[in-house]
């Protein structure tokens, strides 16, 4: 009983922290009052006001959080964790001497910067690689760049989402570090930069290079089916 108890009330605590209840993202109110505020002073100073006011608009912008709802209801679809550009689809080598098939998707400054859950899972670790805040074109960005690597379980396979902050992200936020997601579910909020998925190499892959997906909606592709699964 005390274990349900303390399960639920951490669930109501991931829960109201969580962005899903307020059309601006509240990572960004702070920015959102400060560049107001500096718009209201120039507009009684008459200080380019209007320079001003594109900058508030375009800070507003920044932080919104749509809803979005999934394309495809299969429990091995993969959507895409951000929005953002496919910047390479391949196959890499990791560290244990295994493979997997690498995903990656590239955000721009005024992409939708809410993180969302590609597939029902579970985050069972989180590691964390202190580093700069640089631009995400940079040919240093893997090896320099800020960075948070989700070891993740799901019902049919484990994959892993590398979280990497570009120049302008302030920093890698986290609804909750470790914890059940359903698929499409805010986790996280990134101001810049991108996701990797590592996923198996078996996964059927639907996007290609250069194709522009939406958090939570856009497919990216789909587990393989094994016999034992439930179609």
């Amino acid at each position: 009983m005390s274990q349900k108890f303390l399960k639920n009330s951490l669930t109501v605590m991931r829960n109201t922290y969580d962005t899903s209840t307020q059309i601006i993202a509240k990572e960004g109110w702070n920015q959102i009052v400060f560049t107001f505020m500096v718009f209201l002073l120039s507009y009684a100073l008459s200080f380019f006001s209007w320079i001003f006011f594109l900058i508030f608009i375009a800070t507003l912008y920044s932080y919104r959080n749509p809803e979005r709802i999934q394309e495809e209801d299969d429990e091995h679809c993969i959507v895409a964790p951000m929005d953002g550009i496919i910047t390479d689809v391949s196959k890499i080598g990791l560290r244990d001497g295994s493979e997997a098939l690498r995903v990656v998707i590239r955000k721009s400054f005024f992409d939708v910067g809410v993180l969302r859950s590609p597939l029902s899972m579970e985050i069972v670790d989180v590691k964390k690689r202190f580093g700069l805040f640089m631009a995400s074109s940079s040919p240093l960005f893997s090896r320099l760049s800020d960075r948070k690597t989700f070891t993740c379980k799901s019902k049919f396979a484990s994959i892993k989402m590398v979280i990497s902050a570009g120049l302008w992200s302030q920093k890698i936020t986290l609804f909750s570090k470790i914890g059940s997601f359903k698929a499409g579910e805010r986790l996280g909020f990134l101001r810049d930069g991108e996701v990797a998925l590592l996923l198996p190499l078996d996964t059927r892959v639907k996007v290609s290079l250069n194709d522009e997906v939406k958090a939570g909606m856009s497919v990216l592709g789909y587990l393989a089916y094994k016999d034992k699964d439930v179609k």
